[in-house]
């Protein structure tokens, strides 16, 4: 099972490769908003001003007490959420991404993907015993969020697997503050029952340890797209942190690295995520036809 800090940990892999960063590890659990935490591995090179990241949480760095592995810190750095960390946690020392910055870029390509200029979403279904009265049907709460009906069709009577698909000029789905249902515009038998198959927009994490199928809502051939936009992502912000020449530490030759080299591994990766976009929208339709009436 995938989860979110899977495609976290994909993000990096995509910006940074093989390189390593300089990890340490929590030595006892610290409860949330916690403003001192004791490393494993020592707090050698550790130093007043730099970011530590473990899961969500980023801290500032305020001191250090070398005898006993203690950083004193400022939790909730750049917004982050204050968690409890417990013993054998990783802790990235001045990393180079954290994951909280991931997490936000993950959750900004589950928005993106759902948009009308990407139009990938997640399917879900319901099913009802057919009303033979008046032929209308609740949406159910689950499905509140939905943004169109892909498919609807009914069970032939008396069968467990024969399904009749209706084109989409048989329903009509009525939506106000007063009601939201699905008005079937032709008489289904009763005694059987009908199912509705509808769009909705990807649902954003929440955590790390969030699954990104059943709990956002992509399908297993979706898990690299988030990634390879937040990758993008990162790429930008490494470009635009570098040409700040009031914070640049040391003089380049604009022949040893020039100033668009990153921008265009992200317009690189920006391709790449649209061709991926395109076939997942393919995938969709393969799966769910478009029924046309005549």
């Amino acid at each position: 099972m995938a989860t979110i800090a899977d495609l976290v940990s994909d993000t990096r892999r995509r910006v940074y490769g093989s390189m390593t960063e300089n990890l340490n590890m929590i030595q006892t659990s610290a409860s949330a908003g916690e403003t001192s935490i004791q490393l494993e591995l020592g707090v050698d090179g550790i130093q007043r001003g730099m970011l530590l990241s473990s899961g969500l949480n980023v801290w500032f760095v305020k001191g250090v007490y070398s005898t006993d592995n203690v950083v004193f810190v400022i939790p909730g750095y750049d917004g982050s959420p204050q968690n409890a960390v417990a013993a054998g946690d990783i802790v990235y020392v001045r990393p180079r991404m954290t994951d909280w910055f991931a997490f936000n870029a993950i959750n900004d390509q589950l928005r993106r993907l759902s948009s009308p200029d990407n139009g990938l979403y997640k399917l879900g279904t319901w099913v009802a015993d057919v009303d033979p009265t008046y032929q209308t049907y609740t949406v159910p709460t689950a499905a509140a969020g939905m943004t169109s009906l892909a498919r609807v069709r009914w069970r032939w009577p008396g069968t467990t697997d024969v399904w009749n698909d209706l084109a989409p000029r048989y329903y009509r789905w009525v939506y106000s503050t007063e009601q939201n249902i699905v008005r079937i515009l032709i008489s289904i038998p009763a005694g059987t029952e009908v199912e509705f198959t509808y769009r909705s927009p990807f649902t954003l994490a929440t955590d790390l340890s969030d699954d990104p199928v059943a709990d956002c809502g992509l399908s297993e051939t979706m898990l690299d797209i988030p990634s390879i936009g937040a990758a993008a992502t990162l790429l930008r912000t490494t470009e635009s942190r570098r040409t700040q020449i009031t914070t640049q530490g040391d003089s380049r030759r604009p022949d040893e690295v020039p100033v668009s080299s990153n921008s265009s591994i992200a317009s690189q990766l920006d391709r790449e995520y649209r061709n991926r976009v395109q076939e997942e929208m393919a995938r969709l339709i393969n799966r769910v036809p478009i029924f046309r009436g005549i």
